[in-house]
């Protein structure tokens, strides 16, 4: 439970209504989580949530509440999950798809609104790019501005919005009249996506993909049009298990490094595009969940006193820096000999190519070979009862294509200033320091990424974590071992 004594964050919190949209994602349901646990007195927490044939929005939140991240929760004070209201609705329609009622319950009551939805999905065509990213913000700043009694609205955009620059502030940058918001969207209803599809590299120019464009895009939207509402933009770099809540190394998606994590340490993924003395930037979900909280809250505090709304940076690498190298080699160790995946398809092992010819040589003769070999050898071998024979070239072809996205950050690192993110730290309480944690010098990468390994296989691919699978995935990792030194 969080302390109570002194939190200014929790007082804030008390009796405040929310509306949510992202509340099923990664950081929307962690931050519904942590406020349950920390502020037991918050009033309903209203959550946008997509209607889904053959289950009610009822059993939709019995599936999220019933998940382990809410164990605590459930345990300590279960009543709190009924402040999670569900409410039917979509970005990519009218009015956020909101019925009526739903619609004049959120203005009636409403104190804090969050915008997390988004596509994350980095090869999305632009065109629903666009309509979820941007229009789903253009929907959520007009529903803001009928909010009767709102006091602080937060936009989650990501560090990576102005990722064609190496140094980044924590401020707007124009992008030009060809990017204006509204335009773009009345293009997305009526232009064909072929056409759409033909000018995606000229509006992409040097950012790598439609995610990173249109959050800046965004962004130029919530700077020209939203900026009389109590507004603050919340920008996370690559958001990666969590450093201690709700457990340490808790993670459930295969977004982000957590997939390659599991290609790496499965013996698939054995050559990537990019450069091991980059700095890899990732940020523990919990501190993005602690930072979104006190953002929240600072908001309605600081809004009257700033010219422009604050943008705050939740990034790892200008700070405590961690490169793809060190990251690799704990990777390798922790796979390779302190705690392998059950199954394996080879030895763990990866290196970085800098160059295409470099990659190509790699992928063929350390991906390709060993694809078409062990397909071929599956034709020939019965199949066991139960269980479908599975296709590695098919498998490879989903691990490239995953990592060329990644491709970009890998091979690039940024500088991303902080001073915002410093001076929300100072105005906590001693109290809200110890409950909101978001400091990156507490952490230790030491310890922080052998948790996130074992994380991949504890909740995502649910492995049975015992010592003696743990020890006869040890002794097959021996046999790879020996197999290689003969070879």
């Amino acid at each position: 439970m969080a302390d109570l004594e002194s939190s200014q964050v929790s007082d804030f919190y008390r009796g405040k209504n929310l509306f949510l949209t992202g509340g099923t994602g990664f950081l929307g349901k962690s931050f519904i989580e942590k406020i349950l646990r920390s502020c037991p007195d918050v009033g309903n927490i209203y959550m946008l949530c997509r209607g889904k044939k053959g289950k009610s929005p009822e059993e939709r939140m019995s599936a999220l509440f019933s998940e382990q991240l809410f164990d605590q929760v459930r345990t300590e004070n279960p009543k709190s999950l009924s402040k999670v209201i569900p409410l039917i609705g979509d970005v990519l329609d009218t009015n956020l798809g909101l019925s009526e009622d739903d619609e004049q319950t959120i203005i009636n009551n409403v104190n804090i609104m969050i915008h997390s939805a988004a596509t994350i999905r980095f090869d999305d065509h632009i065109k629903v790019s666009l309509q979820l990213n941007v229009g789903g913000t253009v929907k959520m700043v007009e529903l803001a501005r009928k909010v009767k009694n709102l006091i602080s609205f937060v936009h989650v955009s990501t560090a990576y919005a102005n990722c064609n620059l190496s140094d980044i502030e924590e401020v707007f940058y124009e992008m030009g009249k060809e990017y204006d918001p509204l335009k773009l969207l009345e293009l997305c209803e009526w232009m064909d996506e072929d056409v759409m599809d033909s000018m995606t590299a000229t509006l992409l120019r040097d950012r790598p993909n439609t995610y990173c464009l249109t959050k800046a895009i965004s962004e130029a939207y919530l700077f020209q049009y939203a900026q009389d509402l109590p507004l603050g933009i919340f920008r996370p770099s690559i958001i990666g298990a969590s450093w201690q809540e709700p457990a340490p190394g808790w993670i459930d998606n295969y977004n982000g490094p957590s997939g390659l994590f599991i290609a790496v340490g499965k013996g698939v993924l054995r050559i990537l595009e990019g450069d091991v003395h980059k700095v890899a930037d990732i940020i523990p979900i919990d501190y993005c969940v602690n930072m979104l909280i006190c953002i929240t809250w600072y908001t309605s505090i600081i809004t009257k006193q700033v010219q422009q709304p604050l943008i705050y940076h939740c990034t790892s690498g200008s700070k405590k820096p961690y490169t793809w190298f060190q990251l690799g080699t704990l990777l390798l160790e922790f796979f390779q000999s302190k705690e392998p995946y059950n199954e394996v398809f080879r030895r763990p092992n990866v290196n970085f190519a800098t160059n295409q010819v470099e990659l190509n040589i790699w992928k063929f003769l350390s991906h390709w070979v060993p694809a078409y070999l062990a397909d071929g050898i599956s034709m020939f071998t019965p199949s066991q009862p139960g269980k479908k024979k599975y296709s590695m070239i098919r498998a490879y072809d989903k691990v490239h294509k995953a990592s060329l996205t990644f491709t970009f950050f890998t091979k690039r690192e940024w500088t991303w200033t902080a001073g915002n993110c410093d001076m929300l730290l100072t105005k906590l309480s001693d109290a809200d320091k110890r409950t909101y944690n978001f400091n990156v010098n507490d952490i230790c990468w030491e310890e922080y990424y052998p948790n996130y390994f074992r994380g991949t296989k504890k909740y995502i691919l649910k492995e049975d974590m015992s010592e003696s699978k743990l020890e006869a995935a040890r002794s097959y990792q021996i046999k790879w071992r020996k197999l290689y030194s003969y070879c």
